[in-house]
Parts: structure tokens; sequence; C-alpha cells
């Protein structure tokens, strides 16, 4: 069985002849140099543009990339921080929770607002939750 040897896109090497003797008797043969010509300008034109699109999207890309990194380094820091002070000695836990009751104490003698005291927004959210309940 014998292998074809030009194939492309599904054509023979009988249509491919038959395709070039076409463009022969249809541009002549001192214009067809013209046309390659310009079929290889037009091709390097789009791999010109091919290859910007392609460099604006890298460096988009390493844009957002170092955007993501900066705040992945931040929410660490954040965890890290919030580890530390989660796992502060019992004796600065006592302190906290003193310094918790004194300012619940503290509040203790403030006046509460009254529905008429808050603006509207408050009141608004006040009321439908009230009717959710």
């Amino acid at each position: 069985m014998a292998i074809p040897l030009i194939l492309l896109f599904g054509i023979s090497g009988g249509e491919i002849l038959m395709l070039i003797l076409l463009v022969l008797l249809l541009f002549g043969p001192k214009k067809i140099p013209e046309i390659a010509r310009m079929l290889g300008k037009g091709l390097g034109e789009v791999r010109k543009v091919q290859r910007e699109i392609n460099s604006e999207i890298h460096r988009y890309s390493s844009e957002v990339e170092g955007e993501a990194r900066k705040m992945e380094t931040e929410v660490k820091k954040e965890v890290e921080a919030f580890k530390n002070t989660a796992s502060s000695t019992p004796e600065d836990n006592k302190e906290n929770s003193d310094n918790i009751h004194q300012t619940e104490e503290t509040n203790q003698g403030v006046e509460e607002l009254s529905d008429d005291d808050l603006p509207l927004p408050y009141k608004q959210a006040e009321e439908s939750k009230h009717k959710a309940e």
C-alpha cells in the first residue's frame, strides 16, 4: 500500500498541481512573485500582532501575579499575628478579660439611645429585624 507523499487538508498531489497551474494561468508568471511577497508581508504582520498580544497578556498576567503574591504575604502576616495573639500566655488572657470587664462596667453607666434617636437607616434595619422575628 503506497502512502501519499503530499497530504495537505486532504488534497492530493494531483490536485495541488492543478491549483498551481490555475494560479499560473490567472495571474501569469510575473505576478506570482508579487502575490507571494504580499502573502509573506501579510503573514509577517499577523505574526507581529500575535507577538504583541502575547507580550501584553504576559505583562498583565505578571502584574496580576505580583499583586496576588503581595496579598498572599499580607494574609500570611495577618494569620501569623493572629496565631501569636491566640497563643499568648494565660496571664495575658487574664489581663484582657479584666480589661473587658472594666469596659463593661464603664458602659453600664452610659444611657442607651432610644429608637427615636437613631438615624433613619438604622431605624429601618431595626424594623425589618423585628418583622423577621
